[in-house]
Formats: structure tokens, C-alpha cells, sequence
């Protein structure tokens, strides 16, 4: 094993699936704090709602709620933690308590499960009670994709305390046994169910024809959601007129992350560039920035499945369908060291998202957006612009337009 771990694999891993073929990612590892949790093993407290199906060992999976240890004053919205601070959101999760047990994912109807599934299916923070088996484990753990992780315990019983408060579409849903997985999650993202609300009924294993329904890792249920959300807009949003007003030029950052988003007269087609600045999290020892860049057009799906890459994808779908028109679009997230410590996929949608309801910058003419981005970038864009296939494509599809003309 090198004893200098190549970034470009820290890039693309973030610490998930382990390309560097240690163990344990060393970086999440530096980067875990300790989080005072009571000595006791009982558990009483409000669920945000939350709750985690891992991935490990999969087909039985622990299975838990998250029980606050203090008062929730902050709804589970990410669309409201976008607007708080990096600091705020680790203290937060380190406050909650990842009550888990054992379960095969066949076993969707089990009492634990049932009492789980409808703490987390509820709109608002419910009561809970965990007996568990040891008092919890002191620790914060951190993951690219999923929010951070708190103190963690094995747990003998949990306890639903009140009554949940289930929205409408979402239980019509989960006692729809005739309904496909697939098809429930369009058709609540159609009724306004946002998409963090619809990864969580999937996780849980409310969707899906009857004797078909499964317990979802959480990591996957975030990602697949995403990705289906995101095909059925792309279907929308190829019928739609195409986009031929002013380029346009949104922007947004949160803690280090930010984000570009270029929106072009022409076809859909989108083209993500994600930069990793040199001395960041998963760029500690590189003097360079790493990027990874992915693409999707027509028929063709993105390069790769990267979580963040779909996170980024649906927000400028959302974008193009509000604005009934499809278009080209060139998405950038840029990420320096004040990013210290990951706190989920949640962030990279919200900033897009933030981004996107922004007031843009306008331009008439195509280089001139291009030179005006060269300037606000903190790394080289200019060998990227130079490969990019959307640019090439969009050049050439304004030359046969003019034409045409």
C-alpha cells in the first residue's frame, strides 16, 4: 500500500467506497469528534424526524430512528440548514442519538420496523422512546453522501410516544400495495412531495407492490430517488420549447462550496464540473485542484452514478422545467478547505437549488459569459472550457441556427 494516497481517488471516493484500499478512510477518520451523550440506557426525545438504513452487510441492514437529545429548533428542511453554518449543522446531528437494531429487508411489516416507518413518515418531530442495550457510543461520524452521524447504540425497543402526523399523499402511498416503487415516487414528487421526504418513505419500505416491498439503504434510496425524479423532468423538459433568450449566469456558495450554473440558448444538455481545491477535504496533501466532470445528453445518462452529480442534475432540472424551456446548461461546484468536515449530499442540491432562485448575470454573447466565469472561478478553467463537449456542441449548433437564419 503507497503510503501517499493519490487525491484524485479521495475525489472520487469521498470516503465511501474505499478505492484506496485501506479500511477506513483516514480523512473521516481525522475528522470524527466526540459528542457528549448521557450514560443511560434509556432514550426519550423527540425523532427530527429522522432515521438511517445502512448498507453494510445488506440483505439484514440496522434499521433505527435518530432520538434528539435536546429540542429540535430547526425543522428537518435542508432547504432551511443551507442558511445556517457549517459549525451548527455538525452540533446539530452530534445531539441525536442513531438508536438501531438488525433487520433482513424482507421484513418490512415487523413491529420495530412499523414503529420506525411512522415516526419518519411524520411532517412533524414526534416523541420517541429507545431502550437500549448500552448506553450510546460518544462519537460524530461524517460521510459524503448521507448527513453526519451521531452517538450511536444497539437497542432493544423502540416506542413510538404520539401520535405521527403523516401528510395526505404520503400515507395514500404507503397503503397503495398495487403501486410500483417507481411509479409512487413520481407520483408523489408530482403532488409537491420533495424529494427528501420521498427517499425516506422509499428507505423505509412504504412504496412498492404488495410482497415487493424491501428496506432500502438509506444511500441508496437518496440517489435512486434522484435519478428517477431526474428522468421523468428530462422527459418533461426535452418537450419543451427550446430556451433562446440572454445566457445566463447564476451563483450561490455555502461554507467553502460554490456553485455556477450557465444556462445556454440550445438543446438540453448538461455538463457538470466538480473542482476540488488543493489543501480540502479530500485534497489535504495535493498542490492542485482535481476535477471530475460529467455528462448527459439526448438519450446518453451521466458518465457515472455519483450522488452529488444527481443532486445537481435535479435542481437544474427543476430550473429549466419552471422556466418551460429546455436548454444547455454547464454546472459547476467548486469546493475549497473551508469545507472541513462533509455534511451530506443535501447541501450540494441546496446550493444548487439556492443558486438557481438567484438573480443571474446576463450576457449577449457566449465568450463573454466565459471570460466574466474565468474571473470568479478559484481554480484553471480554461483547459476544461477548451475539452468541453457541451461548449463545442453549443458552437456549433449557434453556427448551423445563424445559418439556417
Amino acid at each position: 500500500m503507497p503510503s501517499r494516497i493519490d487525491p484524485s481517488l479521495c475525489v472520487r471516493c469521498k470516503g465511501t467506497r474505499l478505492l484506496c484500499g485501506l479500511s477506513k478512510c483516514p480523512i473521516l477518520e481525522r475528522v470524527k469528534s466526540q459528542a457528549k451523550v448521557p450514560k443511560t440506557n434509556l432514550v426519550e426525545g423527540p425523532s427530527p424526524p429522522s432515521a438511517l438504513v445502512g448498507e453494510r452487510e445488506y440483505p439484514k441492514v440496522s434499521v433505527g430512528p435518530m432520538v434528539a437529545l435536546r429540542e429540535p429548533d430547526l425543522p428537518e428542511r435542508p432547504a432551511l440548514w443551507i442558511r445556517r453554518s457549517l459549525s451548527y449543522m455538525i452540533s446539530r446531528f452530534s445531539s441525536q442519538v442513531y438508536a438501531h437494531f438488525r433487520m433482513d429487508v424482507r421484513r418490512v411489516d415487523e413491529p420495530q420496523v412499523e414503529e420506525v416507518r411512522w415516526a419518519l413518515l411524520s411532517e412533524v418531530p414526534v416523541e420517541m422512546e429507545a431502550k437500549l442495550k448500552r448506553p450510546p457510543t460518544p462519537r460524530i461520524s461524517f460521510d459524503g453522501l448521507l448527513t453526519p452521524l451521531g452517538p450511536t447504540a444497539p437497542v432493544e425497543r423502540v416506542k413510538l410516544a404520539e401520535e405521527p402526523k403523516i401528510p395526505t399523499p404520503i400515507e395514500r402511498s404507503v397503503y397503495d400495495r398495487d403501486l410500483s416503487a417507481a411509479e409512487g415516487i413520481v407520483e408523489l414528487y408530482g403532488k409537491g412531495v420533495d424529494v427528501y421526504s420521498i427517499s425516506k418513505v422509499l428507505s423505509l419500505g412504504s412504496l412498492g407492490v404488495r410482497g415487493g416491498r424491501r428496506l432500502v439503504p438509506t444511500r441508496w434510496a437518496i440517489t435512486a430517488v434522484d435519478s428517477m425524479v431526474g428522468n421523468w423532468l428530462r422527459r418533461l423538459v426535452e418537450q419543451m420549447s427550446l430556451y433562446a433568450g440572454d445566457i445566463l449566469l447564476f451563483r450561490s456558495s455555502y461554507e467553502g462550496n460554490r456553485y455556477f450554473v450557465l444556462i445556454v440558448p440550445g438543446p438540453y444538455i448538461l455538463e457538470i464540473v466538480e473542482a476540488w481545491l488543493p489543501r480540502g477535504l479530500w485534497t489535504q496533501f495535493s498542490g492542485e485542484a482535481h476535477v471530475l466532470i460529467n455528462w448527459e445528453h439526448t438519450r446518453t445518462g451521466l458518465d457515472y452514478m455519483d450522488g452529488g452529480h444527481y443532486a445537481m442534475r435535479i435542481a437544474v432540472l427543476e430550473k429549466l422545467r419552471s422556466m418551460r424551456r429546455q436548454a444547455s446548461v454547464l454546472a459547476i461546484r467548486e469546493v475549497g478547505p473551508e469545507y472541513y468536515a462533509p455534511v451530506g449530499v443535501w447541501q450540494v442540491r441546496e446550493g444548487m437549488r439556492m443558486a438557481l432562485s438567484s438573480e443571474p448575470a446576463r450576457f449577449g454573447e457566449l465568450d463573454e459569459a466565459l471570460r466574466f466565469l474565468r474571473g470568479k472561478v478559484r481554480f484553471d478553467l480554461t483547459p476544461i472550457l477548451r475539452s468541453s463537449r457541451l461548449l463545442r456542441f453549443v458552437k456549433r449548433w449557434t453556427s448551423l441556427e445563424g445559418f439556417l437564419d
